[in-house]
C-alpha cells in the first residue's frame, strides 16, 4: 500500500474482488491497529479521495481522533444497489466492502455515506449485508425498492441521518429521483449506464426511513411516536436545523438532523456546485465532527452489541433478493 504524496498519511490500496480490481484510500495513525473502522462512501461521480480530503476532511480528522477511516472507490464513481452494470457483470460492491473490512481487520465497523453512497450504505445496513456498530447517512438516495424488499432492517444499530427539506436532488418526502437541470440530466444518464431502471429511481421519505430504524432498534410506545425534538442554535446565513431523536433504554438511538429548507451537500463541507443547484447547506453544522462523536461514543457502548449476532446475520450472504420490475 502506497502513501499519497499530496496528502501525507493517506494511503492507496487495491483489492481484487469477483474478478474486478477495486481501489480504496486509507487514513490511520502510523502503526495503529484498525479495531474500530469507519468506512465512508462517496456520492455519484466522486471518489474516495474526494470524500477523504475535500468533503469530510477525515483524511486528517479521522486519525487525529484515533479513528481508522477507509474511503472505497465506487466502480466508475457509482455504487450499485440494484444490479451490476452491463459493462462489468461480475461487479459486486457488497463483496468489496466485506472484503475490505476483512483486509483491514475491522472489529467494530461504522458505515457512512453521502448521496448515492448514503443510499448504498442504507441498503447494505437494512439488508444485513455487513454487521455494523453504526450507520451515518447524509442526503442519501435511499431507494423505495430496497425498502420494499426489506421493510424492517435486519440488524440493530445506531443511526444518524442528515437531510434537507429543500433538497431538489433527493426529495425529503420521497418520490421520483429527478435532480433538476443539466447536472440532473448527467446523473440520470450515468445511472442508466450503471444499470438503474427508471422505475427504480424513487426514494423513500426520510422520516419514514428514520422510523424504520427506530422500530427495528426496539424503540416503541411514546418514545417511538413522539421523538425528542430540539432546535439547534441558529447561525446567520445557515438554514435552521431541527434534531429529532428516537431513544429508549437498551436500544441503539436514531437521530435525524432535519435541515429546514436545506439542500444537497455535506454540512460543514465545501459547496461542490453553485447554491442555485445544491440549495443552502449549513456551514456551521459539523457533520464530520458529529460522525466522529458517534463513532467514539458507540465504540464504547454495549447497547448495539454484536450486530451480526443480534440480528442472526449469515456472514456468507452477499446479495439480498430484490424485486424485478
Amino acid at each position: 500500500m502506497a502513501a499519497d504524496s499530496e496528502h501525507a498519511g493517506l494511503e492507496y490500496g487495491t483489492l481484487d474482488v469477483a474478478g474486478v480490481r477495486r481501489g480504496y484510500w486509507l487514513a490511520r495513525e502510523p502503526g495503529g491497529s484498525p479495531g474500530t473502522l469507519l468506512m465512508v462512501l462517496h456520492g455519484s461521480g466522486m471518489s474516495g479521495k474526494d470524500m477523504a480530503t475535500i468533503f469530510t476532511r477525515l483524511a486528517t480528522r479521522g486519525p487525529a481522533a484515533g479513528v481508522t477511516t477507509v474511503f472505497p472507490d465506487g466502480w466508475g464513481g457509482v455504487w450499485h444497489i440494484a444490479r451490476p452494470p452491463s459493462g462489468e457483470p461480475g461487479l459486486d460492491d457488497v463483496a468489496f466492502l466485506v472484503a475490505l473490512v476483512e483486509q483491514l481487520r475491522g472489529t467494530s465497523v461504522f458505515l457512512a455515506g453521502m448521496s448515492n453512497g448514503g443510499g448504498f450504505a442504507e441498503h447494505v445496513a437494512r439488508h444485513g449485508l455487513l454487521a455494523l456498530a453504526g450507520l451515518f447517512l447524509v442526503v442519501g438516495t435511499i431507494r423505495e425498492f430496497s425498502r420494499h424488499a426489506q421493510p424492517a432492517p435486519r440488524q440493530r444499530t445506531a443511526v444518524t441521518i442528515m437531510a434537507g427539506t429543500g433538497d431538489r436532488a433527493v426529495n425529503y418526502h420521497g418520490g421520483p429521483l429527478r435532480p433538476p437541470g443539466v447536472g440532473g440530466w448527467i446523473l440520470r444518464r450515468r445511472a442508466a449506464r450503471h444499470g438503474d431502471l427508471p422505475s427504480e429511481r424513487r426514494v423513500a421519505a426520510v422520516e419514514t426511513v428514520a422510523r424504520d430504524w427506530a422500530a427495528g432498534n426496539g424503540i416503541g410506545g411514546p418514545a417511538f411516536e413522539r421523538p425528542a425534538v430540539s432546535q439547534l442554535p441558529v447561525t446567520a446565513g445557515d438554514p435552521p436545523v431541527t434534531r429529532l431523536t428516537w431513544s429508549a433504554p437498551g436500544c441503539p438511538p436514531v437521530v435525524l438532523y432535519r435541515i429546514e429548507g436545506g439542500g444537497h451537500g455535506w454540512p460543514g463541507g465545501p459547496r461542490f456546485r453553485p447554491a442555485r443547484f445544491t440549495g443552502p447547506i449549513p456551514r456551521q453544522l459539523d457533520a464530520t465532527g458529529i460522525l466522529l462523536d458517534m463513532v467514539l461514543t458507540e465504540s464504547t457502548s454495549d447497547v448495539s452489541g454484536d450486530a451480526g449476532a443480534s440480528s442472526g446475520l449469515e456472514k456468507k450472504e452477499i446479495n439480498p433478493p430484490l424485486p424485478r420490475r
